[in-house]
């Protein structure tokens, strides 16, 4: 009963419009920007050619929690699962790094960037960042409740952390993937107001803010408050869902927990890392 209304919560949610961008307001180096298309054709999907060998087989544990499934071969996290195949098949790149840095300018656990805005809507490259340092030392109890009791990361393991920081970046790429108009909205206000930002940054003391930009950040800042509430909306279910499964997955011969839910599945997850490559 719990497994349903789960997956039945999370489908709502997805239908309901959730998700987006960067809880951290820095502007990703626009990497692609000058690329040619053909440099940027393929591949499409979660992209992991950015990561070291170390950090593939972090990425290798997360994506087995991703895939796990219960006896019946119903998936425990579909919520996860389903955002992941969803960025896998949109025709959109979606770059993966990890970082491990406790700078107090890169305090967020994750952030999702546009970094190559396609007008036409049918190819955009995008990054999700995984900070592990503060996903590792980050504080979890009553002090860093949401407003409806929610508590991030509260009884899950270094992995499961991941994943449901994971989920959350997920979350805002299929919103903001999916819509065009969207994609455009925070390509305008989010992304050129911080290059706005940076390229206006005072080199001296006594400089001020201009009106103009003082009202685009403005908009920025609510655009963010509003979408992240969304988000985080879809992160408390996939917590939920990760929480939720924990007896089962404790239950599953080590083996088979590994092979998150049989050889097939790990095929397919080998055929993604050699297309990627």
């Amino acid at each position: 009963m719990l497994h349903r209304q789960l997956l039945a919560a999370a489908h709502l949610l997805l239908l309901a419009s959730l998700f987006h961008l960067v809880a951290a307001q820095e502007t990703l180096p626009r990497h692609f920007r000058g690329m040619p298309p053909s440099q940027t054709a393929e591949p499409s999907g979660l992209i992991t050619t950015r990561l070291s060998p170390k950090e593939i087989e972090r990425w290798k544990a997360i994506e087995r929690l991703v895939f796990a499934e219960d006896i019946n071969r119903q998936p425990l996290h579909p919520t996860l699962r389903n955002l992941w195949e969803w960025v896998e098949t949109s025709g959109h790149s979606v770059f993966v790094e990890v970082i491990r840095s406790t700078r107090t300018s890169t305090c967020t656990a994750g952030s999702f960037f546009i970094a190559r805005f396609d007008p036409k809507g049918e190819r955009h490259i995008a990054l999700i960042r995984l900070n592990l340092s503060n996903i590792d030392q980050a504080y979890v109890g009553p002090d860093t409740a949401r407003a409806n009791g929610f508590i991030p990361f509260e009884g899950l393991t270094r992995e499961e952390r991941y994943a449901e920081v994971l989920g959350h970046e997920l979350a805002h790429a299929v919103h903001i993937l999916t819509s065009l108009e969207r994609a455009k909205m925070v390509e305008e206000m989010v992304e050129k107001t911080n290059e706005m930002l940076l390229s206006r940054r005072p080199q001296r003391k006594g400089y001020f803010l201009s009106p103009e930009l003082k009202r685009k950040l403005s908009q920025r800042d609510a655009l963010l408050r509003e979408l992240e509430k969304q988000a985080e909306a879809m992160e408390h279910v996939v917590w939920r869902e990760l929480s939720a499964a924990k007896p089962v997955r404790e239950k599953m011969p080590s083996s088979a927990a590994k092979r998150s839910g049989g050889q097939e599945e790990k095929g397919e997850a080998e055929n993604r890392v050699n297309r990627q490559q």
